[in-house]
């Protein structure tokens, strides 16, 4: 047995407490629960009475084959108990089988008690030095915020600024600074959605995690996305309360944060969404698809033209006739089966085309509630998730697709129908050399401008009308000094080519107080602005400014009679690149939103 220094464990509050959570507080009498604290009792399974004549101790330790080191003040012989329980027992003795079965018991709780004694431990220390936090709080040693950080052991600062990226079947994105921690995936080919996860380490929400959706990535991040905090143009900073307090609204989650913080949140965010537009149009740039919508319910679909519902009834036989079964000519190489799609099937590998499918075309009823059924239907290019390359001999592109119905399939499906006399579609016309092909079908909306294209003034005023509806419709925006002084000079290039400018419109639209039929007087009015805007200044800009500087070059390159040279139609490109590039980006966001 061991010595006095073990007589008053049974006291000790680390003991008490230990043994009240390793018997689930209950009392191991009545085995009911002991929900009041204070009426704990510890019982000797053995009783005091039993053990305090030495004689006896030998003739206890035979009885119950115990070993000689066995601690009759230890845990082996402690238990919870009811002081009704505790008091009722006294110092009666158990029979030896209750006896026994209770001191093994003890036995097998001696772990879990000494682990309730550390945890009770370490909370008393917690305790202590929750005192001493507390006591340099109110003598203004440390912030408020330093006090709750240090109670709750949390790191305030996520560390230096770094980057990370991981890549496995998708691109997976980190960025971290001193109070946001950015992680995303970027969309790919075969998954063009992606997400983002923030997780904060600002006072009010420290620890919090915010996850957004693709939609939402473009929706709340993209606007104003790199522009001076200052310019209030970004969508998910929704109110300045005062210069250290901003309101934010992440998905559904809106909270405070200061200056510092919504700074270090835009730093992430501007470099996050670099990489998701990025990734966005290497996507397109893969699939061939940058001119194409996708389809709002399914975005792995790309609308390629809307055509007359009779002529997709025609594509359809056309392609049940020329089976890949039934012959060996070109145009055998369509698989009929399924239902109102068109797959091409190539059956054996030639010099263009490897063995196996080459599209799926599925079509579109784009207004199938509308109250007016439409005569017409989309076809929709369809991805296939299991394919890894995109080209002429494996799976086509997008753009090669849409180029093989319009100058190929549709112009031989037309041809084979007028030849069929009992299938006459087409009430006004049938087919001859000179078939315009796109009286039978039209796409959609413009939804990238190509620069290398344009080649002749008609082109070019399509370019900047698509520029002018654009500009049009939008707010303000960030925008390099620079950039507004290039469309002056294109302004005033294309001024002074013109024969008989529209002197009116053009002192209107440019707001030009005094009206004039000078020409020095406008030229010396947007030399002025040229010199204005000089610099590489960011600047917050009206977009309906440039609404109306658009429609000012359009009008003057409308006036100009001779066709352009091609070095001109450049100089005009040149000028205008920026606001392609916008155009470009902004229509990638909101076809993929």
């Amino acid at each position: 047995m061991k010595g006095e220094v073990q007589m008053n464990i049974k006291n000790r509050p680390e003991v008490r407490y230990a043994l009240w959570q390793a018997y689930q507080r209950k009392c191991s009498i009545c085995l009911e629960d002991m929900f009041n604290y204070s009426d704990l009792e510890i019982d000797h399974i053995i009783p005091e009475a039993k053990f305090k004549d030495i004689k006896k101790v030998q003739e206890i330790i035979n009885k119950f084959n115990l070993p000689l080191e066995f601690n009759f003040n230890g845990l082996e012989n402690l238990r919870p108990a009811h002081h009704k329980c505790n008091n009722d027992k006294r110092d009666n003795e158990l029979p030896d089988e209750i006896t026994v079965r209770l001191l093994r018991r003890a036995k097998s709780k001696i772990k879990d008690v000494k682990k309730y004694i550390n945890k009770f431990e370490e909370e008393a220390k917690h305790a202590l030095n929750i005192e001493v936090i507390r006591k340099q709080l109110n003598e203004g040693q440390i912030t408020l915020e330093e006090y709750v950080d240090r109670i709750n052991n949390y790191v305030s600062d996520f560390g230096v600024e770094d980057y990370k990226s991981f890549s496995a079947n998708r691109k997976f994105l980190r960025y971290k600074n001193k109070t946001v921690i950015l992680e995303g995936y970027l969309p790919i080919v075969g998954e063009n959605k992606g997400s983002c996860l923030f997780t904060f380490n600002s006072f009010y929400i420290r620890g919090t995690n915010i996850s957004l959706n693709h939609k939402e990535i473009l929706s709340e991040l993209y606007l104003g996305n790199n522009t001076p905090l200052e310019f209030d143009l970004r969508r998910f900073i929704v109110a300045k309360l005062d210069e250290d307090n901003f309101i934010i609204q992440l998905g559904n989650s809106r909270f405070n944060l200061n200056y510092e913080e919504v700074s270090n949140l835009c730093s992430v965010i501007d470099k996050f969404i670099n990489e998701y537009v990025s990734a966005l149009k290497g996507l397109e740039e893969i699939l061939g698809c940058k001119d194409f919508l996708p389809n709002y319910y399914d975005s792995s679909n790309y609308h390629l033209l809307k055509v007359n519902m009779n002529l997709w009834r025609k594509i359809l036989e056309f392609s049940r006739v020329y089976d890949y079964e039934n012959g060996n000519t070109k145009w055998h190489i369509f698989d009929a089966s399924g239902n109102n799609m068109l797959k091409i099937y190539i059956k054996d590998d030639t010099e263009i085309y490897n063995r196996g499918y080459k599209c799926i075309i599925h079509s579109f009823i784009e207004d199938h509630y509308s109250w007016t059924p439409s005569d017409n239907v989309w076809l929709l290019w369809t991805d296939m998730s299991m394919i890894k390359e995109y080209s002429i001999k494996e799976y086509w592109t997008v753009d090669y697709t849409y180029n093989w119905l319009i100058k190929e399939l549709i112009p031989e499906v037309i041809k084979w129908t007028s030849t069929v006399k009992t299938n006459r579609f087409f009430k006004w016309k049938k087919y001859n050399e000179g078939l315009q092909n796109y009286n039978y079908y039209f796409e959609g909306e413009v939804r990238h401008i190509n620069s290398s294209d344009v080649k002749n003034r008609k082109k070019l005023k399509e370019i900047v009308n698509e520029l002018q509806l654009f500009y049009s419709t939008n707010g303000y925006i960030s925008v390099n000094k620079e950039e507004v002084r290039k469309i002056y000079k294109a302004i005033l290039k294309s001024f002074q080519k013109c024969k008989s400018p529209d002197y009116h419109y053009i002192c209107s639209k440019l707001d030009i107080n005094s009206m004039t039929n000078n020409p020095k007087n406008i030229i010396n009015y947007l030399e002025n602005k040229i010199i204005q805007y000089d610099g590489f200044e960011i600047i917050k800009f009206y977009s309906s400014q440039f609404d109306l500087l658009f429609r000012v070059l359009y009008s003057n390159l409308t006036d100009i009679k001779d066709e352009l040279e091609i070095n001109d139609i450049r100089d005009y490109l040149e000028l205008m690149d920026w606001y392609i590039k916008e155009f470009n980006t902004e229509k990638l966001i909101q076809s993929y939103k």
